[in-house]
């Protein structure tokens, strides 16, 4: 017969320093004797956590906290995705044939009539047409690490996952940094947007949508990117970008309800235009137009208050009004580029900038003499007479590659990777459009993509583009009629 089966006896378990070497464990607490006497640390009977007080206790990430376990995680992942973009790389491997192909149309990443939402929402706030009114080196890690866990390493609200948090550090760490000179404390992009973020879904889902889509850009490979199927929206970021412009739609009411609303829907718009900028969408004017229109609603400055968020509002009203200005219309280019109250407004928002870093006012004392030498460029070619003819050998040509050179020269005395660069974009844009000379065409283009293998933003390609359809142009027709053609915020 068999034998009886003894009776089940549960497992005595002890230390997990005793388990590990083998042993069986005394169970003295608080720390076994069998660990004393071999000057171990013993763990005790409880239960082993990984994370103590957000720290790790054991393991290979010992010692670190979970936002830099998460941080370092996400990093490794980055790195194995695809094969990263190479500097060495030079415009003509990504701008294929002579220009970019040709993508999707950009409204078809909105399921059904996504387009006819954002123009029922920017029809909404109340407009028909637009009108406008009358140290040198970034940041390294450690310092925007620093920048940014001052606001995102505070207690996290249930109803932001994990993914979305990771979201908006990458959105702290890539896309606030770009949108400034010079990065620090002062940087509303940051200290600002990213409070508001974590308390409203809408300005959340902006940043969210701004940060997925630039994420996925930086993952992909050069072959990617001039493959005539791709787009620059991912399906991911893209409902998020379409969920944004769908908060924006229930809250048309609110233009003129309290300051915090008012805040959320402005915030939220700036923010999409910086996901238009990243991934260089047609989008654009109409966003702009529905900016110019919530803050015409909503009477101006004075209608906001008064308050830090209100100045930061403004600065970035007064800025994009005239960048985009060209980009929209000729007509709007002239009366806003030619307005010497509004260029003083931009310039007012260079100077915000000069009072947090005064160590840097003659770095940012020439980037607003380039910006007013990018406006004379634009003015002279806007004035310029169609009979006038602006080949090499006339007197419009000659004084054409003048400015150009001059800018050119201007532009070469910054320190390659200087700060100031990321405010530039515009201005070096503009003088592009001036090029007659193969030599300055050459310059400003591995200019612009050296700006793109930096901050990885989809408007300077599509700027590139632009260019070369610009440089072929007709006899006796002007550029400044071209700008408005491609629908791309390049800033």
């Amino acid at each position: 017969m068999p034998p009886k089966r003894r009776p089940y006896v549960p497992k005595t378990k002890g230390c997990h320093e005793c388990s590990q070497r083998r042993i069986h464990c005394d169970r003295a607490e608080p720390e076994c004797k069998k660990c004393t006497q071999k000057g171990l640390k013993c763990s005790g009977l409880g239960i082993r956590h990984r994370f103590n007080d957000g720290v790790a206790a054991r393991g290979k990430w010992v010692g670190k906290t979970m936002e830099r376990v998460y941080q370092e995680k996400e990093a490794k992942l980055k790195g194995v995705a695809t094969e990263p973009l190479k500097r060495s790389q030079c415009a003509s491997d990504i701008l294929v044939s002579e220009s970019l192909p040709t993508f999707p149309d950009d409204h078809a990443v909105f399921a059904g009539s996504g387009w006819e939402l954002i123009e029922s929402t920017a029809s909404g706030f109340g407009f028909e047409s637009f009108e406008a009114p009358d140290s040198m080196l970034r940041n390294n890690d450690e310092e925007i690490f620093f920048l940014t866990g001052t606001i995102l390493f505070q207690p996290v609200p249930e109803k932001i996952s994990r993914e979305q948090r990771n979201l908006l550090l990458y959105y702290s760490q890539h896309i606030a940094i770009e949108m400034i000179a010079f990065d620090g404390l002062h940087n509303g992009w940051r200290h600002l947007i990213l409070p508001l973020a974590y308390r409203d879904d809408l300005v959340r889902n902006a940043v969210l949508a701004t940060a997925a889509a630039h994420q996925c850009i930086g993952q992909l490979s050069h072959d990617r990117l001039h493959t005539n199927r791709y787009t620059l929206w991912h399906p991911k970021s893209s409902q998020m970008y379409a969920r944004a412009i769908r908060g924006l739609q229930e809250r048309q009411e609110f233009v003129h309800g309290d300051q915090l609303s008012k805040y959320s829907i402005l915030v939220t718009i700036l923010v999409l235009l910086t996901a238009v900028m990243v991934t260089g969408c047609s989008d654009f004017p109409v966003l702009f137009r529905m900016l110019e229109s919530a803050v015409n609603a909503m009477g101006g400055k004075y209608g906001l208050g008064e308050g830090e968020l209100t100045e930061f509002i403004m600065r970035q009203v007064h800025k994009m009004r005239v960048y985009a200005a060209p980009l929209l219309c000729e007509q709007t280019g002239v009366e806003i580029i030619s307005s010497e109250r509004q260029t003083a407004q931009l310039l007012d928002c260079l100077n915000y900038s000069t009072q947090q870093y005064p160590e840097q006012a003659l770095v940012l004392s020439n980037v607003s003499n380039m910006v007013e030498q990018a406006r004379d460029i634009y003015l002279q070619q806007v004035f310029l007479d169609p009979q006038c003819s602006s080949s090499l050998n006339t007197a419009a040509g000659i004084n054409s590659i003048r400015r150009v050179q001059r800018f050119k020269e201007c532009l070469q005395a910054f320190p390659p990777g200087s700060p100031a660069e990321s405010v530039l974009i515009w201005a070096t844009f503009v003088a592009a459009s001036d090029c007659l000379l193969d030599e300055h065409k050459v310059f400003f283009e591995d200019v612009l993509m050296r700006q793109f293998y930096r901050n990885g933003f989809g408007n300077v390609l599509k700027g590139v583009e632009l260019l070369r359809q610009i440089w072929r142009r007709r006899s006796g027709e002007r550029w400044t009629s071209l700008l408005p053609e491609a629908k791309v915020f390049v800033m």
